[in-house]
């Protein structure tokens, strides 16, 4: 198919190149030290493309953070009903996003508690507060299906819920270390069944075992 008018050619490439370059330059520098000449350096392109793509820096690094966590923002958005949009689907959906871009929980950490440059701030907050909502409705919807242990308040359950979750990647490297908790695949799928144990028994209802069986009780 013939590339439109005005449209660079290898659009989609030029694209991606860039959030990469958003992912090198963002998760390892502050928001403030990051130029456009250095993205599009790392990114091998115009600078013009940063604005053709995104307006500004500020978009290019709000596009990096929303497209990096749309899986797990996608798994809130459906309908819990869903065996693959359980607790265990989400964690597992935000692990697997982590493993290759661990930076980013303290990137969202630091742009949140020290505020060093407004932009990034206010990007980060509103994005946060779009994941919080989700969440929100999504506990309330577990909390519906009688799936929350009632005597939880369901805001606090919430609350466990990410501490849980998102705590192991925004510790200190040192104290991970100390811990034998080295950042991988084995180590987060080991993370997922802990913290399913840990909220089956505490947060959430779990069903009674059907019989299977003479000699078997529920």
């Amino acid at each position: 198919m013939a590339d439109k008018p005005g449209r660079p050619k290898g659009e989609t490439q030029t694209r991606a190149a860039l959030i990469e370059a958003a992912k090198g330059c963002f998760l390892h520098n502050s928001y403030d030290r990051v130029s456009i000449r250095e993205l599009a350096r790392r990114a091998g392109v115009d600078a013009a493309m940063i604005r053709y793509y995104f307006d500004s820096k500020a978009g290019l690094f709000e596009t990096m953070v929303r497209e990096t966590i749309a899986p797990v923002a996608s798994v809130f958005k459906h309908d819990l009903k869903k065996q693959q949009n359980s607790p265990e689907a989400l964690m597992r959906a935000y692990y697997r996003i982590m493993e290759h871009v661990p930076a980013l929980p303290r990137l969202i950490f630091q742009s949140l508690n020290q505020q060093a440059s407004d932009e990034a701030f206010i990007i980060v907050s509103n994005v946060i507060h779009e994941m919080l909502g989700y969440a929100g409705d999504w506990i309330k919807e577990l909390s519906d299906q009688q799936k929350i242990n009632p005597q939880l308040d369901p805001k606090w359950v919430r609350l466990s819920f990410i501490s849980l979750m998102v705590f192991p990647l925004i510790a200190p490297k040192v104290l991970l270390k100390q811990m034998n908790l080295p950042l991988s695949e084995s180590m987060l799928d080991q993370l997922i069944a802990h913290n399913m144990l840990v909220m089956n028994q505490g947060l959430f209802q779990v069903p009674p075992l059907e019989s299977s069986g003479p000699g078997v009780q529920k």
